[in-house]
């Protein structure tokens, strides 16, 4: 059986041995110089002292007396001449001694001794590793090359063997033994040594393969067949005719005609060819370089480089997979996307059809993560993303840009109607229930559209656009599809807008708050009846006067301007609270939080240096309202929040009870003390009893669970009447009181005075609950 060819070295190690061959090649030349015997030298140790971390070189020569005489150096700090004589008890002259006595290369890898031994070891004491080799003259050892490098390792391998050649090369090029130094000949009357080349072939990792001008083989090496799988030994090729060794190489190819016409071509044309890929069978691919050699400016034949670089194109294909595909599901990523919708464009302009951009996002998808973690939801991605692409055609494009949010490209629709069609049998897939080992997890998806070219944009601004308006069907209730309009855009502007008004609001102090009271209704404890004071944000405006939190609303949530706003609002209203203790009137304040502040890791710390700010605060009561988002955004870490918030004492309420994504589970989970049920219920109490309904389910509720309920948005004594009536606890509104600068608050609650019914009213209801059985529990 065959020998195996050498295995694949590391890039460093093949790199250094081009390098080493290049060093000996570089040396040869300079050895074989019509110069004298002392620049000869200097060159031979300057360029060994080059290479790699070999940063000393020395030459000395045997005198008939004896004396091992220094002839150059590189590296070293001496000062040479005829006269200086390499002896001494050091590390340098030991070595040295052991060449010369043995006739064979010896070195020395031991760390330099704290201490030099002589002058020699002092100016090698960064050097690890010596390597001594004798210079033969005559088959008489007449000399030693030294040379030192900084790493113990650095003559194993390939140094070795290339600076062994170099010495050899200088034996040779020593006068005869006992004769005057005389001129070196040229190198052109050397003999040409081919078992020398094989020697310096044979530990290439490269296949290496020699033509002669007539298409005979001159030399190959062992690479060279181990590539191609030719078992003979490589000196049995030599004086072969190029067609003969190409019937050997033959079944290699994976395409054998087209490599031997490729072959034909580059020979013909007689230049330097770099980087030429070849398929092998199996898969395999070869780099191939051809090089020309000319002498004397007349072509004298060819070489050829070949070596196997079918893990790195492995190692490419991965690195290429990963910049443009997904790990998780597979799919294309957004800079793949971009490429394809371009080529899309360009299709769509020239067959006069639409091309479809659409933004997909799960909707909740944050609460799969959650429940199921990672894994979990990858499953669930991947699951979603099969969903949508069995949809789709081969020529669409579904891409993840992302967590759950996808990308398409749909080209040739004809019409509207057809992509609405699309849009909502995607829609219907992704409704079906995901099975994630036996449990049902229900998702919905929301989507944005734009149609090009009824959308001019380019790329990037019709995917700006299908985003836009994937968030406008989250905002009108997710689980849908929207086409983008311009309106879309012009309202990303106005929140832009108003974003950048908040933040130079923040510098230039022109933020405000209001205070609007809260009122018992059955008569608990309070001054006068009155329960707190909710601390309401406004805008202050030259132009517009105060505006109002529905202009500005998104802002409060923005990354950037969330945790700044947080901290106004608790500074100014802790201070307004401790204002009022001092005029004698103790009520407490409480604030709206955002989700990102809550959430925020620097929370508490804001409330902490707020609360030392105005100690007296907490002997009132404080507390903090969060919308139904907050605890959804993340169930657990909001839950961990609110729990170190009651530890502390502070009041903790669910506002805009019932509009967004909280069920009555979440007053069961969350150690809040109140809720909030939003003014949308209370609007329209008196003429739909279906919110008559709602408010009595909340308040039962709550009233079971241990909760206060707080009415909002409460504009009419009738309104009062009947929330009173049902059991609510506490009211809000307009028909107690509009908003207040802090200023009027103490004379507001001295005047204060519950309406009658509300008495009567109490009255009746606890006549109606004495009489019914208790609650079951």
């Amino acid at each position: 059986m065959a020998e195996r060819g050498p295995s694949p070295r590391p890039v460093d190690d093949d790199a250094r041995q081009r390098r080493a061959l290049r060093l000996l090649s570089d040396v040869v030349r300079a050895i074989h110089a019509h110069r004298d015997e002392s620049t000869m030298f200097g060159d031979v140790c300057r360029l060994a002292a080059s290479f790699d971390d070999c940063p000393v070189a020395l030459i000395a020569l045997r005198e008939p007396c004896g004396a091992l005489r220094l002839r150059t150096t590189a590296g070293l700090a001496w000062d040479v001449d005829a006269t200086t004589d390499l002896a001494g008890s050091g590390r340098l002259a030991s070595v040295a001694s052991m060449a010369i006595d043995s006739g064979k290369p010896a070195w020395h890898t031991h760390v330099a001794p704290a201490e030099a031994a002589d002058a020699w070891d002092e100016s090698l004491a960064q050097v690890g590793a010596l390597l001594a080799l004798p210079l033969h003259r005559d088959h008489v050892v007449d000399g030693v090359f030294v040379i030192g490098a900084y790493q113990a390792d650095a003559f194993a391998g390939v140094g070795l063997s290339v600076f062994s050649e170099i010495a050899e090369e200088l034996g040779r090029a020593l006068p005869s033994h006992g004769s005057p130094p005389a001129r070196l000949p040229h190198r052109a009357d050397l003999p040409f040594s081919a078992a020398y080349v094989r020697a310096v072939l044979s530990s290439q990792y490269t296949g290496v393969l020699v033509m002669s001008e007539d298409n005979h083989v001159v030399l190959a090496n062992e690479a060279f067949c181990a590539l191609f799988g030719i078992t003979d030994p490589p000196i049995t090729l030599e004086n072969m005719p190029a067609e003969n060794l190409y019937e050997r190489m033959w079944s290699a190819y994976a395409d054998p005609d087209q490599e031997w016409a490729r072959v034909r071509e580059i020979v013909a044309r007689g230049e330097t060819v770099r980087g030429d890929e070849v398929q092998i069978h199996g898969g395999r691919i070869f780099l191939r370089d051809f090089t020309p050699i000319t002498t004397h400016g007349r072509p004298n034949g060819r070489i050829w480089h070949q070596h196997e670089i079918t893990e790195r194109k492995m190692y490419e294909a991965r690195v290429e997979r990963l910049a443009f595909y997904d790990v998780v599901t597979g799919l294309p990523n957004r800079r793949l996307l971009f490429e394809r919708l371009e080529q899309g464009r360009v299709l769509a302009t020239t067959q006069r059809s639409l091309i479809a951009v659409g933004v997909l996002d799960l909707d909740r998808f944050k609460s799969v993560n959650d429940s199921v973690g990672h894994a979990g939801g990858d499953h669930v991605l991947a699951e979603a993303s099969s969903r949508v692409a069995a949809l789709l055609r081969e020529a669409d494009v579904l891409a993840r840009f992302g967590g759950d949010e996808f990308g398409l490209v749909i080209s040739g629709l004809d019409s509207k109607e057809q992509l609405d069609a699309i849009s909502r049998c995607i829609l219907q897939a992704l409704r079906a229930p995901f099975d994630l080992r036996g449990e049902l997890l229900y998702l919905s998806a929301s989507i944005g559209w734009t149609l090009y070219p009824l959308d001019t944009s380019d790329a990037e601004g019709l995917l700006r656009h299908a985003d836009m308006a994937m968030y406008a069907a989250k905002e009108e209730g997710k689980d849908r599809g929207l086409l983008y309009e311009p309106a879309m855009e012009e309202e990303q502007v106005r929140l832009q807008a108003m974003r950048e008004r908040m933040a130079q609001a923040l510098l230039q102090s022109r933020l405000q708050l209001l205070f609007q009271p809260i009122v018992y209704i059955d008569g608990l404890p309070g001054l006068h009846g009155v329960a707190g004071m909710e601390a309401l944000l406004r805008l202050r405006d030259g132009e517009d006067g105060l505006i109002e939190p529905a202009h500005f609303m998104h802002v409060l949530d923005d990354p950037q301007l969330a945790r700044p706003i947080g901290r106004y609002v608790l500074d100014e209203a802790l201070k307004q609270c401790q204002a009022w203790m001092r005029l004698g009137v103790s009520i407490p304040v409480s604030i709206n939080i955002s989700t990102r502040h809550l959430l925020h890791p620097a929370f508490f710390a804001d409330i902490d240096t707020a609360l030392d700010s105005y100690p007296g605060v907490m002997d009132v009561g404080f507390g903090i309202e969060v919308t139904e988002t907050g605890p959804t955004m993340d169930h657990a870490r909001a839950k961990v929040v609110i729990e170190e918030c009651r530890r502390r004492g502070i009041r903790v309420g669910l506002d805009d009870f019932g509009t967004g994504t909280a069920s009555l589970s979440h007053i069961q989970k969350l150690d809040i003390e109140h809720i909030k049920l939003d003014q949308s219920f209370v609007r329209d109490i008196l003429s739909d009893e279906r919110n008559v309904a709602i408010a009595a389910g909340v308040i039962t509720t709550a009233r079971m669970l241990a909760k206060t309920v707080i009415a909002e948005g409460v504009e009419t004594s009738e309104q009062g009447d009947l929330l009173a009536m049902l059991g609510c606890h506490q009211l809000q509104g307009f028909s107690i009181s509009r908003p207040m600068p802090s200023e009027a608050v103490p004379g507001w609650v001295a005047d204060w005075k519950p309406p009658a019914s509300w008495e009567r009213l109490v009255g009746e209801r606890r006549n109606q609950q004495a009489v019914q059985p208790p609650a079951v529990r």
